[in-house]
């Protein structure tokens, strides 16, 4: 309890900081009150239901912004004295600075994992007062942003990911290397946040005489310093923030390549916490999925095998339908960021399974499951689903069902089965907006 009114504390002084930060920069010399309480409240909603979700203008607005310099430079963790390392490789070639970067970028300087991560950068390469700038930092060492680096994501439970190869920019002055990463994960404090996927371009700059790299700028385009800020301070298992659940079922031999590439982009992943261009990727991958997943009359083509279908599937994306609408969960209660929605399966029921408060509350809603046509193995494979009743339910433990109240939820639901794998499934909603969904098999 003192732990937790320590972190409420940090989480006030956070809001006063925004709130004065928001009242510093306002184009105008008396904000809205309605703007400063947006800040203050997205700093110190944290402790609410997890993540503030703006409006997309809004959240548009707040990633071109940065922290105030002189917090930039605050370091919230004791990072060491600035010092020396020797042995500098000077003037390297471009080309060669370029793929050291790469390697330090994607597997670290000595194989221990990306810098952004670990830490494990080539220190003969930057000079030691470089300027490291992101949106809430802005630090003048090299030894002490390594520090920073290797205290602040958990290596084993994050991701980096270099987006495309690194660009030489040798006409420019002065020179400079350039490139774009995506980052994810969770950060080393006694709550461990999650900090879902953000992209962010880097501008290495390099020093004339030295050929060394004096400067790194990164820039987040897909979050702003606030909501980074708020995802640091929110506990990650505090009462129903927790992380979703993560399959570890292994390939088979005969798996389609793009299939295994969907069920690794998102097995362990909520549906409203991808980037932009993580969403362009993904409905890449679903439509080359469905396309090599449907059967053309060809006896090579795959074919629907229901007995495939018996589990219990997490639902890890939702691709909205041709108008923008997603799926009606036909719960009468709000969807907050944290929870997860599930489908069990069985040979001729199904019972849909969404979370209101986490795992501690869920409503679970049933009925019977046919296929249209008992005798066709044709994929797209489509579906009837008749809901015939629901129930709210209170867990006493994670798998325990404690007291639960009757709903009247009833209602038909028609779907095609547009892929259906081992660890993957492909659905499309057609009577309520063509929405698709790809779920993962926990079991």
């Amino acid at each position: 309890l003192r732990n937790m009114a320590r972190i409420y504390d940090l989480a006030i002084l956070l809001a006063f900081i925004s709130s004065v930060h928001a009242l510093c920069s306002s184009p105008t010399d008396s904000p809205s009150r309605r703007d400063w309480l947006r800040q203050t409240s997205g700093a110190a909603g944290i402790f609410l239901f997890g993540s503030t979700n703006a409006p997309p203008s809004a959240q548009a607005s707040d990633s071109a912004q940065e922290l105030p310099d002189v917090l930039r430079k605050i370091s919230l963790a004791p990072l060491g004295k600035p010092q020396i390392f020797e042995n500098k490789s000077l003037n390297l070639p471009l080309e060669e600075l370029a793929s050291r970067l790469t390697r330090d970028l994607t597997v670290g300087a000595s194989g221990s994992g990306g810098y952004f991560l670990t830490g494990d950068l080539s220190t003969d390469i930057f000079k030691d007062d470089c300027v490291f700038a992101d949106p809430t930092n802005n630090v003048a060492s090299l030894s002490r942003y390594q520090n920073a680096l290797r205290i602040l994501f958990d290596p084993a439970s994050s991701q980096i990911q270099l987006l495309s190869p690194l660009e030489i920019h040798a006409d420019t002055q002065p020179k400079t290397i350039s490139g774009r990463i995506r980052s994810r994960g969770y950060i080393q404090l006694p709550w461990r946040p999650y900090v879902s996927a953000y992209e962010s371009d880097i501008v290495y700059t390099i020093d004339d005489e030295t050929g060394l790299i004096a400067r790194q700028d990164q820039v987040w385009d897909s979050k702003s310093p606030s909501k980074a800020l708020t995802e640091s301070f929110t506990p990650s298992s505090f009462l129903f923030n927790q992380p979703p659940p993560k399959s570890y079922l292994t390939p088979s031999p005969t798996e389609p390549k793009a299939v295994s590439r969907l069920f690794d982009y998102i097995d362990g992943r909520r549906p409203n916490e991808y980037t932009s261009q993580e969403r362009r990727e993904i409905e890449s991958l679903i439509q080359e999925v469905v396309d090599t997943g449907k059967t053309n009359g060809e006896t090579n083509q795959p074919k629907f095998q229901r007995e495939l279908l018996p589990g219990r599937w997490i639902l890890a994306y939702l691709q909205p339908g041709p108008n923008g609408v997603g799926i009606d969960r036909r719960i009468p209660f709000p969807d907050f960021d944290f929870n997860d929605n599930y489908q069990v399966f069985g040979s001729s029921v199904v019972t849909n399974i969404g979370q209101v408060l986490g795992p501690w509350i869920d409503v679970k809603v049933s009925g019977t499951l046919q296929e249209e046509d008992p005798s066709s193995t044709t994929i797209p494979k489509r579906f009837q689903a008749n809901i015939e009743g629901g129930k709210l339910c209170v867990h006493t433990g994670s798998d325990t069902e404690g007291a639960c109240l009757g709903l009247p939820i009833q209602g038909e639901g028609i779907f095609d089965s547009l892929y259906l794998g081992e660890r993957l499934r492909i659905g499309q909603n057609i009577n309520g907006g063509g929405a698709r969904v790809v779920q993962i098999r926990l079991d």
